[in-house]
């Protein structure tokens, strides 16, 4: 899209849920997400309503103005004791896929996790095979930490999952030291987004 574009983060709400149903019969997803054939009674929509509402689990609606929800992302498995949770990130809506949207959303998740949440590392799973969610992930300033060998099986084949993280002190370098929790609310976060940035 030309011009500027906004990236607004919200909680997620009961009534997004209703709205991804959609997003369960999208192929690209699923194979990226790892909801195969043998897991076809699990949804993306399904993971989410299970995650709404516990203590231990942060979702937001990622909306792009005017107030189109076009994907979720979350925090989820917080270990309050060792200050660690796990990021997870879709793009529902196929057009808005590939224009740094996603990247913009995990900046300002990972400004929550480190200046509000006060965590000390945030780690993500990736299948090797999703190359255009790495490179979001590695300009985020997660880096590479083990690779599970034959990890899944899907369509007869094996698939590796890359461990990925990001951690205060790297998180600090990267934003300059700078205190964004203002910025980056939990309640309404709005960014620009310029021409270019991520491919997520």
């Amino acid at each position: 899209m030309a011009g500027k574009q906004y990236v607004r983060l919200r909680p997620l709400t009961q009534k997004d849920l209703e709205a991804m149903a959609a997003w369960d019969d999208d192929e690209e997803i699923r194979f990226l997400l790892g909801l195969h054939l043998e897991e076809k009674e699990r949804t993306y929509r399904q993971h989410c309503e299970t995650l709404l509402g516990t203590p231990a689990n942060r979702l937001w609606a990622i909306e792009v103005t005017p107030d189109r929800f076009i994907g979720e992302v979350e925090l989820s498995q917080i270990t309050w004791r060792t200050k660690e949770a796990e990021l997870k990130i879709c793009i529902g809506d196929p057009g808005f896929r590939g224009q740094g949207l996603g990247g913009r959303a995990i900046e300002a998740v990972l400004a929550i996790a480190f200046n509000e949440l006060k965590l000390k590392r945030v780690y993500l799973r990736v299948y090797h095979y999703n190359r255009r969610a790495i490179r979001c992930y590695l300009r985020c300033g997660f880096k590479k930490e083990a690779v599970l060998r034959n990890r899944r099986r899907f369509y007869g084949q094996n698939y590796d999952v890359y461990l990925m993280y990001i951690d205060r002190d790297t998180y600090t370098r990267k934003t300059g030291g700078q205190e964004m929790a203002g910025r980056h609310s939990t309640s309404n976060w709005l960014t620009s987004l310029p021409g270019g940035g991520y491919n997520r």
